[in-house]
């Protein structure tokens, strides 16, 4: 993997991990099942997995899906697992509609919903101000301290 590839890949989803590296979480982004996730790094040992829906696989670019599932889990808990938001389309005649489900690909829906649910849960290493920046510059990689290089997960 070249690094100009990695650096493209990071920054279709810096949307993302931007917001949440502000909040003084650790992001990375991994291959999942069928597609790039992000995993977040949580103060309690759990993590976050953000993900497009990864079944059917998706004609979108990377980072734009139609929309995200986020889920909580723990290495060695494996009682823990919760779906904290899922804005995927239902493919699934007759299927409930989730409410978030209007939201879509939407990142700032995203990152609100991660914030809720991590300050209920004081997981969040730094306050969030919910004043809005006019320009926010997202993350860039860098070889020291920067994020590490992709891997493959489950």
């Amino acid at each position: 993997m070249g690094t100009r590839w990695w650096e493209r890949l990071w920054r279709r989803h810096a949307h993302i991990t931007t917001p949440l590296r502000e909040r003084g979480l650790e992001c990375d982004v991994e291959f999942g099942l069928s597609a790039y996730v992000v995993r977040v790094s949580l103060p309690d040992d759990s993590y976050l997995i953000i993900s497009p829906p990864q079944e059917p696989s998706s004609d979108r670019p990377l980072g734009d899906p139609e929309g995200w599932i986020v889920t909580r889990e723990h290495p060695d808990d494996q009682a823990l697992f919760e779906v904290l938001y899922d804005s995927a389309p239902s493919n699934v005649a007759g299927a409930p509609e989730r409410p978030e489900a209007c939201h879509g690909g939407s990142a700032q829906h995203l990152i609100e919903a991660i914030d809720h649910r991590l300050a209920q849960l004081g997981l969040l290493p730094h306050p969030v101000s919910h004043e809005r920046p006019r320009h926010v510059h997202p993350a860039r990689p860098t070889r020291a301290g920067g994020p590490a290089q992709p891997r493959h997960i489950r």
